[in-house]
């Protein structure tokens, strides 16, 4: 790895990562913003004239157009001069706040050149085309152009020695000269662009240089990361995040938990469930993993460390930002309640009813409370019991075949008996199902799921107009669906029940 002091550098594979993440999305945010800009500018019937007198003494010379395109070599240097994100951040944001305010400024201001037509023929012509590509219509006052290359010169400056310095900020005239020698942009436009440089740098690079800002956008970077690896698994959990997301509007701050919370279980669950691989047994993880928050050690031995590095710090995020010490102790709780299921995988338990459904109980009962909580919900997951039963039965159904794959029985031990004793594997969802012992069985919890619904129907209306009703309320309708539609499709023969017509 290269000397972090020298100007130029190779970053870490980690860091190239990140940091071409970010170059990637700015110039994905640079092409709507400034697109659609121009775009809407086109509908306008005309603009402000800001040319000077002056401007008709400077000459038109294309092969200026290869200083002006210069500008993404100079913006792809940040690159190799900011080798992690934490430097490259500021850089980016203070080009994304320029990128905003342009646009801003080209809606309200728009203005319309006075340079003469220009025709451009011979060696020059494919580059100066590039250039005036580039520049789009319409989007002259401030000239951004002028802005990036300004905004490069005095980021690059604060890494850079006496030399170093003198080139970039010539290297930034240049191209500020350039847009008005291929008479791309007025005098004007680029005073303002060196302005709005200067003046975004300022406002922007400091507070973005603060440790907080930083830590907080390394945690929505690992929420949003998450999040999409939930979704790649299965789509349902890409609808979880839209509605994370859109919750957080208007309240981003205060959401932060909610999609931290999220995405810590999650991630829990998924290791326990063998969905995110660790190196050796996911148990050693998850008490690694709660004992370094329960004790705020910076590293436990043997901890794998992306799972350790991510899941430490969503579950610290999430237990500072809860404001009761009784959540707090229950997200500890519910990670070991979680961790329950691995044990059983490992030792290849079947448990009877009885047992399984209390299990699930308060598996539901901790992480609804923990909702409603973050929600800042007035009803508590012990006043809708029989809803805490029908989402542990929706668990259960909706994930059996994976489940039984994987060695976690939710069937109970008495009716996994009567299948071996008819010929059949109980580990095997289809084996399992076409056993009479079986089918009854999934026949009977179709039937309980009806009246657990039904029950939880009335203790909802109870709850009714009550902060945070409405979420449980959704839940319901969730299971809801899963019994009249989904399972029904999975399992036909539960088309046969006499229930399915009740509600």
């Amino acid at each position: 790895m290269s000397d972090s002091t020298a100007l130029f550098g190779w970053p870490a594979s980690g860091e190239l990562k990140r940091t071409g993440a970010l170059t990637f999305g700015f110039a994905l945010f640079f092409l709507v913003v400034y697109g659609g800009a121009s775009w809407v500018t086109g509908f306008y019937p005309g603009g402000l004239r800001v040319d000077l007198p002056i401007e008709q003494h400077i000459p038109f010379i294309p092969g200026w157009a290869a200083v002006y395109v210069s500008m993404d070599v100079l913006l792809l240097l940040s690159l190799f001069i900011f080798r992690t994100w934490r430097q490259m951040l500021p850089f980016a944001l203070a080009l994304c706040a320029q990128t905003v305010v342009g646009a801003l400024c080209f809606l309200v201001l728009p203005v319309e050149v006075a340079w003469p037509p220009r025709a451009v023929s011979g060696g020059w012509m494919q580059v100066f085309q590039l250039a005036d590509t580039m520049n789009l219509e319409r989007n002259y006052l401030p000239s951004l152009h002028v802005a990036f290359a300004c905004t490069a010169a005095l980021a690059y400056r604060e890494r850079s020695g006496p030399v170093a310095r003198a080139v970039f900020a010539l290297w930034a005239l240049a191209i500020a000269a350039s847009t008005l020698l291929i008479h791309e942009h007025h005098l004007v436009d680029v005073l303002a662009g060196a302005l709005l440089a200067w003046g975004t740098w300022r406002v922007v690079a400091p507070r973005v240089r603060e440790e907080r800002f930083l830590e907080a956008v390394r945690v929505e970077a690992l929420c949003a990361r998450e999040l999409y690896r939930f979704a790649r698994r299965h789509p349902r959990y890409g609808l979880i995040a839209l509605a994370l997301y859109q919750q957080s509007v208007g309240r981003w701050r205060k959401a932060r938990r909610a999609r931290a919370g999220f995405c810590f279980l999650q991630l829990v669950d998924d290791v326990l469930d063998g969905d995110r691989p660790v190196e050796g047994e996911p148990l050693d993880h998850i008490d690694a993993l709660i004992v370094r928050l329960e004790t705020g050690a910076p590293h436990v031995p043997g901890a794998s460390s992306e799972f350790h590095d991510t899941a430490t710090t969503l579950g610290r995020v999430l237990l500072a930002e809860l404001t009761d010490d009784r959540a707090r102790e229950q997200v500890l709780e519910l990670v070991r309640t979680m961790r329950k299921d691995r044990e059983r995988v490992r030792d290849g338990r079947w448990w009877d009813a009885a047992t399984l459904q209390a299990h699930l109980a308060n598996t539901f009962r901790l992480s609804v409370e923990l909702m409603l909580h973050v929600a800042d919900a007035r009803v508590h997951s012990n006043e809708a019991p029989s809803l805490l039963a029908a989402l542990g039965w929706c668990s259960v159904m909706r994930d059996l075949r994976e489940d039984l794959a994987q060695g976690l029985f939710n069937v109970p031990a008495d009716v996994a008996a009567e299948v071996r004793a008819g010929g059949h594997d109980p580990a095997d969802m289809d084996a399992l199902l076409a056993s009479e012992a079986g089918r009854t069985w999934a026949l009977a919890e179709y039937q309980r799921a009806r009246a657990l619904l039904d029950r939880s129907a009335l203790e909802l209306a109870a709850l009714e107009g009550r902060p945070g009703a409405s979420l449980l309320r959704l839940f319901h309708r969730s299971v809801e669906s899963f019994w009249a539609k989904k399972l029904p499709r999975r399992m036909p023969f539960l088309r046969q029940s006499s229930v399915l017509g009740t509600s």
